[in-house]
């Protein structure tokens, strides 16, 4: 147990080291912080788009019934009359802020373009995370600076099937675990469905790191990654606990230093009267967003390096007891960054 413990920190450590020996591996990270606005601004887009098609519809709606109204009080027709009430009912055609706007804001096509962006943005994550595996597998394996960003890429590329399989299953898991939030009761056994519900999100999130790997290193089918990931977790539960709560607090806390230097920086402009426009406070704020991008990127390479290293120290120590493990030799690349 206590080796196992002393193990998921070693790995985090380990992880933190390469980072800092070998600055390559923090590119997919770095490109992962960008894809992340990228497709948030996209999103973003999308909905200023439906908005002010919306906008535009209410717009003519408005124009139509006010003719409508002016017919039915000029002439008195029934008819009239009753179509201006049929059009401006409750979630008739013009009432915008009954269900027909709403079904009509939702449209096949708003929806649509909605999973695509996130089922785009969720394969870029996983292939840039798939990249930082492939580099620092690389590295551990290789010696540093062994690795190359095409040739990671191609790895990744060529995994690709595995890897959309990966987010079909992911996908799936998450609508079960809330399929059984959104059925729960009241009461004891309703606070035991969202149990549940919260440990299969969990643990296939700590799968996904660890499938990927699998698909990545060795090449293998989805299936083949879900065996080989099944039977690595079984063996270092301990260690991915520790490192997941160890990075966990690590980001949170690095975070936090740069919230607060952030807002120390933002006291001082308030206290001292400086012009937002004044080149020290661009320049400030400059570095202060850099470090909120690096944190970020750090942040996502510790977790991806960390779940290698592990993945890399369990196929070495895979054949042994769990008596010979404590004497397992692991590569030298990464007996090195452990040491």
């Amino acid at each position: 147990m206590f080796e196992s413990f002393g193990r998921g920190l070693k790995l985090i450590l380990a992880s933190i080291k390469m980072g800092f020996q070998d600055k390559r591996l923090l590119i997919p990270g770095l490109m992962t912080v960008f894809s992340n606005f990228f497709f948030a601004i996209l999103l973003f887009l999308e909905a200023k788009s439906r908005v002010a098609v919306e906008h535009s519809a209410s717009a003519k709606a408005v124009s139509a019934g006010i003719n409508m109204g002016k017919n039915a009080l000029q002439h008195g027709n029934p008819a009239d009359i009753q179509q201006l009430m049929a059009k401006t009912a409750l979630n008739g055609p013009w009432d915008q802020g009954g269900l027909q706007g709403l079904s009509e804001a939702a449209s096949p096509d708003a929806v649509l373009a909605v999973v695509a962006i996130l089922s785009v943005w969720w394969l870029t994550n996983r292939f840039l995370e798939g990249v930082t595996t492939a580099l620092v597998y690389s590295h551990l394996t290789e010696g540093s600076g062994s690795g190359r960003f095409s040739t990671a890429c191609a790895a990744v590329f060529s995994s690709l099937p595995a890897i959309i399989t990966l987010g079909i299953v992911t996908l799936i898991a998450k609508k079960v675990a809330r399929f059984m939030r959104d059925k729960r009761s009241s009461g004891i056994f309703g606070m035991g469905i969202n149990f549940i519900a919260s440990i299969v999100e969990v643990f296939w999130t700590m799968a996904g790191h660890l499938i990927l790997p699998a698909i990545v290193i060795e090449g293998t089918s989805f299936w083949g990654a879900l065996k080989r990931a099944d039977r690595i977790g079984q063996g270092n539960l301990i260690a991915i606990g520790v490192g997941e709560i160890g990075i966990d607090t690590i980001n949170r806390l690095v975070m936090l230093a740069v919230c607060l230097v952030g807002v120390a920086g933002y006291g001082a402009l308030y206290v001292y009267k400086i012009p937002a426009n004044a080149p020290i406070v661009m320049i400030g704020g400059g570095l202060w967003a850099m470090a909120v991008v690096l944190t970020t990127a750090m942040s996502i390479y510790i977790r991806s390096a960390f779940f290698t290293c592990l993945y890399v120290w369990a196929i070495e120590a895979e054949a042994l007891s769990e008596a010979e493990r404590v004497n397992c030799q692991p590569p030298a690349p990464l007996a090195a960054a452990l040491a």
